[in-house]
């Protein structure tokens, strides 16, 4: 009888607990720089999370490493509901990419939520002749590692889709990494690199403005903002579709009950008219899925990338 007491205490103490979440700030750790596209994303969630819980949701950016310093830090941090990490396809891909990361991508979080998953777009200077992918593949079979495809650092999703699109269309980009997508587009812009594989928030308005063009997309299907540009998969690769994603991870031991309720406050938010119309203008696609749903996502993409590094021989420089 003291035991089933006991237990019955605890039980009633924790539910207490979590009937009163939360009593403080909570903390989004984004493990890029401040006014980043992804940045921009969870002060948008953190603003109207905090209108939600009557609490602060406070944004703390920790850039650096390729996103390993913001994740260790929150690896780190208690798994008692006031810590939130936001990830992209890096999440993924570091594990293989690099020979040693501090963290394990199953264990030590626990899914909430997959806010997004972006299409990406390949865009050229417009002094680049080939105008589509099938003249950009011409071209790369004609000379073999010359021509330059671009992204914002090793190991993001632009960086490994692109090497997926090397091994399914048997040709070879030059890789050319950068720090950040404004030194690429100066480089882009000038001619002295001739195609860029980014997300289309980074690139829109410059496709707008007419100073680049936009020669196809990664998506299984076209995007609404670039209705005339193909994807890959219509113009010569068959199932071809690699998008980036987005989204929130918390610390292993967060009780299950905050994270169910963060994830049906959280998916409220993506899917409002107001919220999904910003992020889509973006070209990003909301997803809003459960938590079960996104542990499924992870340990795909942990495949599908550790296949894709392996057989590419990429190791983090």
């Amino acid at each position: 009888m003291f035991v089933r007491f006991i237990v019955a205490l605890f039980c009633l103490l924790s539910f207490s607990a979590h009937a009163q979440y939360p009593d403080r700030p909570i903390r989004i750790i984004v493990p890029f720089p401040a006014v980043d596209g992804l940045d921009i994303q969870a002060r948008t969630i953190g603003q109207k999370l905090s209108e939600r819980l009557g609490q602060p949701v406070i944004i703390d950016n920790k850039p650096g490493a390729g996103t390993l310093i913001g994740v260790e830090a929150a690896a780190k941090s208690p798994g008692d509901g006031y810590t939130i990490l936001l990830v992209t396809t890096t999440y993924a891909i570091n594990p293989t990419l690099r020979d040693k990361v501090p963290y394990d991508p199953i264990k030590d979080f626990v899914p909430l939520i997959q806010t997004t998953a972006i299409p990406l777009v390949v865009v050229s200077s417009n002094g680049f002749a080939p105008k589509n992918f099938t003249e950009v593949m011409a071209l790369a079979k004609q000379k073999p590692g010359e021509v330059t495809m671009g992204n914002s650092g090793m190991g993001t999703a632009a960086h490994i889709g692109m090497e997926l699109l090397n091994s399914a269309a048997g040709i070879k980009f030059t890789h050319v990494p950068y720090k950040g997508i404004p030194p690429a587009m100066t480089d882009l812009i000038s001619g002295r690199l001739q195609l860029l594989c980014t997300s289309p928030a980074q690139v829109m308005s410059t496709i707008r403005d007419g100073k680049i063009k936009a020669v196809f997309v990664t998506g299984a299907k076209r995007m609404s903002q670039l209705p005339n540009v193909p994807t890959i998969q219509e113009s010569g690769v068959p199932g071809f579709d690699v998008n980036a994603w987005v989204g929130l991870m918390m610390p292993a031991g967060t009780p299950d009950a905050i994270v169910q309720r963060l994830n049906k406050e959280i998916a409220a938010i993506i899917t409002s008219p107001e919220i999904k119309t910003r992020l889509s203008n973006d070209g990003s696609e909301v997803v809003a899925s459960t938590p079960e749903a996104f542990a499924g996502h992870i340990r795909r993409e942990l495949d599908k990338w550790g296949t894709v590094i392996r057989n590419a021989g990429i190791k983090a420089e």
